[in-house]
């Protein structure tokens, strides 16, 4: 199992830059204290833009995810860094909001770029996702892009299931889009999740 945490960023006007390097540094610090955490970019879609972007932090189980929020949100650092937020405000934050991949794991080797595809769909319907996720895993498996989906545990939308892509680089996901948007197989796969759900949202983001 692998539990993630998202804090949701948007840049104020002319904040963009300072927004990123403490984004940065949100990270280091939770690294510091257990997380594999990261910072990404959207470029494309959902929220793109305006500089947003999101900080991630995976953790290998609930209890793991308690111990490193506890450890980094009592250091020096971190504390330095709200306080600075509240003072000299340059983002708006959401979350964090908790979830959990129910199918893969984050990449073993770094994957640049990622594509989420969000669905609202009932909790009823998700034993029929699992049913096609290996298809799905073993299609894409095939243009070698990592597949994992996701859950919310904790947020705003417990109806929202993610899909996420990861690819090896802008030019990887252009060539797997081009050769997916005709291959019968997976426009099949996909006209069966849109029969379990509803695709409401998807955007690309690019580590950084």
């Amino acid at each position: 199992m692998t539990v993630i945490s998202v804090r949701e960023v948007s840049p104020l006007p002319g904040g963009a830059e300072e927004a990123e390097e403490r984004c940065k540094q949100a990270a280091a610090i939770m690294t510091k204290h257990g997380a594999n955490a990261w910072v990404a970019r959207v470029v494309a879609g959902d929220r793109s833009g305006a500089g947003a972007m999101d900080v991630y932090g995976a953790y290998p189980s609930f209890s793991a995810g308690a111990k490193s929020f506890q450890a980094f949100s009592a250091d020096p650092d971190m504390i330095a860094l709200r306080n600075k937020a509240q003072t000299a405000q340059v983002a708006d934050m959401r979350g964090p909001w908790v979830g959990r991949l129910i199918f893969g794991e984050p990449a073993s080797a770094p994957r640049p770029i990622s594509v989420h595809r969000d669905y609202q769909m009932s909790r009823s319907n998700m034993p029929a996702v699992m049913e096609l996720a290996p298809q799905l895993n073993k299609l894409m498996g095939s243009q070698d892009v990592n597949v994992a989906i996701g859950q919310v545990i904790h947020g705003e939308d417990h109806e929202m299931m993610r899909v996420i892509y990861r690819f090896k680089s802008m030019d990887h996901w252009g060539e797997t889009l081009d050769h997916m948007s005709v291959n019968e197989e997976f426009v099949s796969l996909v006209m069966k999740a849109d029969e379990l759900g509803t695709l409401k949202k998807s955007r690309v983001l690019q580590t950084i």
